[in-house]
């Protein structure tokens, strides 16, 4: 007679509890919620410089740039209020500023950023970018992405972080506010406080 040899029930449960124990220890290691996090502040890093460089060739290429769709006023410094221009609502603005928000992504001007990019003939992007979770200052951390320009034609977008590694580069920008990304032309422009607008990590 031949002995079959076959696994114990005993056996068969050690081996699923050692598979349990790793794929726990894979799944921590990995933690999938920063993984994610990472994935959107990538995206946002991304989204900022393309702004960034589609603002600069438009200022470069434009006879006579109007970064606020209204011939500069709401720009800091202007005759109108200065206005943070936003892809998330806010009920109260930061002392001195108003507050814009939309969702409209065009390039024409009458999107969330009010520069009309393709007035120079071919605008240097297709459409806004947005941010990827767009939560507004309700959000933990708030999720937004933030414009404001001044009447010597400077700029300044930012962006908050939500992940470990990227929010190391909040402090990192050269900005006035560690607490943001920021990215432009006068990393000033913005208020230097984050309070009313930005809720911290």
């Amino acid at each position: 007679m031949k002995n079959k040899k076959g696994f114990t029930l005993v056996e068969l449960m050690i081996v699923i509890a050692i598979l349990a124990i790793l794929a726990a220890i894979v799944i921590f290691a990995l933690n999938p919620a920063e993984l994610f996090r990472r994935a959107r502040d990538s995206q946002r890093m991304s989204d900022l410089r393309v702004l960034s460089s589609a603002l600069s060739y438009y200022l470069a290429d434009a006879t006579t740039p109007i970064l606020d769709g209204a011939t500069n006023t709401k720009c800091t410094g202007g005759t109108g209020d200065a206005t943070i221009f936003a892809t998330g609502a806010n009920p109260a603005a930061p002392t001195g500023w108003t507050w814009a928000a939309s969702t409209v992504r065009a390039v024409d001007g009458t999107g969330w950023l009010p520069t009309n990019f393709s007035s120079t003939g071919s605008a240097p992007i297709g459409q806004l970018p947005m941010d990827p979770s767009n939560g507004g200052i309700a959000g933990t951390p708030s999720t937004m992405y933030t414009f404001a320009c001044d009447t010597s034609l400077n700029f300044e977008v930012n962006a908050n972080m939500e992940s470990t590694n990227y929010i190391a580069k909040e402090v990192d920008d050269g900005g006035d506010v560690d607490e943001v990304y920021e990215i432009g032309t006068s990393l000033s422009v913005l208020p230097s406080t984050t309070t009313n607008f930005y809720t911290n990590h």
